[in-house]
């Protein structure tokens, strides 16, 4: 194969995959896709949207009326719990006035977070369902008590209720189709008290009823020996009910006293300046790497485009205010160690060495032993502070873990191997600066 063929074939790969990832960049800005580790990919713009630090936002103040026994710290902490498992918000600001008995709740008021039915009466008295997606349904579930109950009866009556709170040990939700129909399914595990009450009350595979807060929902069916089926039309109806099985009813009665809109837009500031970076940045390797910069910019961008991807994949709440600096240093990180790299490279051609020998350097052992021992302090710190059960330390860690797996990955490996398939490129370029002299 001639050097020409080389070259030629080198450029169609390149271009492919640059191409490539442009696409799947596009694609990242696309919300909702019910795939991945959580049933669902959230796009950059959904994890933007979803952070109360870089977007709208509804604050509502709530009256605390606490029951018997019960700490304002035990309703945070359910509320909480409820926003983060069946809503994928972290972080959520919560202020507690200990002289008015309010508790404040700032949550994202971006119509993106969910698509939950409220129930209205219009003005001619009848009811409609508005399936608006506003911040306010989310604020109405989470604030609830959350009393969750399984009753013999479609009434709901104190004689009717055959298992409590108390009788459900933990939750999964299940989707079902029959037909044209999709039901989701809040899969109640039973204690081994309850599962003996509902073996002495319901039959195996019968219908029953099940009411949140006094309030019937919907059918529920006993589908095998400590296991009930409590059926939605939404998922995010069972994500929540799911949510009161796993953080157990609040404790507490919230009357909401006021409910105010605040403005925000830092996000996409944010996502402007990080863009200028990172062009910048892409400027700056060209001009000073001329053709060879077409390495680090594809796989710079290359992680870039991976990263949020998987992030997306995974449910990853990214954009908070600390997880936002750490993709700023994570990048600094990433670019440190390929202009490193290719600043070694430049410099030897500069000498009049061969771009095989100057590759080679750059890649030598000293440099790969520094590589090595930096992406693996990254690591290690971002897996320390990921375990640290903070809304600062959490993200940051999240961050700095898939940063240093894959600024490795691009530093270490691909720039190794796409800088040796340029090589047709280069291969006369030392040579022709010798022999001029």
């Amino acid at each position: 194969m001639t050097t020409t063929t080389k070259k030629v074939l080198i450029a169609i790969f390149l271009g492919l995959l640059f191409c490539g990832i442009v696409v799947l960049g596009v694609f990242e800005f696309i919300p909702d896709y019910e795939v991945g580790e959580y049933g669902i990919y959230q796009s950059i713009s959904e994890r933007i949207t979803k952070s109360g630090a870089f977007t709208d936002t509804k604050q509502a103040t709530y009256t605390v009326e606490l029951d018997e026994d019960v700490d304002i710290k035990s309703v945070q902490s359910a509320i909480k719990a409820r926003l983060q498992k069946s809503f994928g918000y972290y972080g959520v600001q919560m202020c507690y006035d200990e002289e008015s008995n309010q508790l404040t709740i700032t949550i994202p008021n971006n119509g993106l977070t969910s698509s939950l039915p409220r129930v209205e009466e219009d003005e001619d008295g009848s009811v409609v369902i508005n399936r608006g997606s506003l911040a306010k349904s989310v604020l109405e579930r989470v604030s609830a008590v959350g009393k969750l109950e399984v009753l013999n009866s479609s009434s709901y009556s104190d004689s009717a209720v055959i298992l409590k709170e108390e009788h459900f040990k933990r939750a999964t939700v299940k989707t079902y189709v029959s037909g044209t129909n999709t039901w989701y399914i809040c899969q109640v595990r039973l204690t081994a008290e309850g599962t003996e009450i509902a073996n002495g009350n319901f039959t195996v595979g019968s219908t029953y009823y099940y009411a949140v807060d006094g309030a019937v929902e919907n059918i529920a069916v006993y589908s095998s020996n400590g296991t009930f089926q409590l059926y939605s039309h939404e998922k995010e109806e069972a994500d929540i009910f799911a949510g009161y099985v796993k953080t157990g009813s609040l404790g507490a009665t919230l009357t909401l006293e006021e409910s105010v809109d605040v403005v925000n837009s830092f996000g996409w500031i944010y996502m402007l300046i990080f863009c200028l970076v990172v062009v910048a940045s892409f400027v700056y390797a060209a001009v000073r790497y001329k053709g060879l910069s077409v390495v680090p910019i594809i796989m710079q961008l290359l992680a870039i485009v991976i990263y949020v991807l998987f992030a997306g994949l995974a449910y990853t709440e990214i954009f908070n205010v600390a997880s936002a600096i750490g993709t700023f240093i994570v990048y600094a990180f990433m670019s440190f160690f390929s202009w490193m790299t290719f600043e070694r490279i430049r410099a030897r051609l500069a000498d009049n060495k061969t771009y095989t020998w100057a590759r080679h350097m750059a890649f030598d052992k000293r440099t790969n032993i520094i590589s090595i021992i930096a992406h693996g302090a990254l690591l290690v710190l971002g897996i320390i502070l990921w375990v640290i059960p903070s809304v600062v330390t959490a993200p940051l860690g999240c961050v700095f873990v898939y940063g240093a797996v894959l600024s490795f990955v691009v530093t270490f490996g691909l720039n190794r191997l796409f800088t040796l398939a340029l090589s047709p490129y280069f291969e006369n370029v030392g040579r022709k600066a010798k022999a001029s002299k």
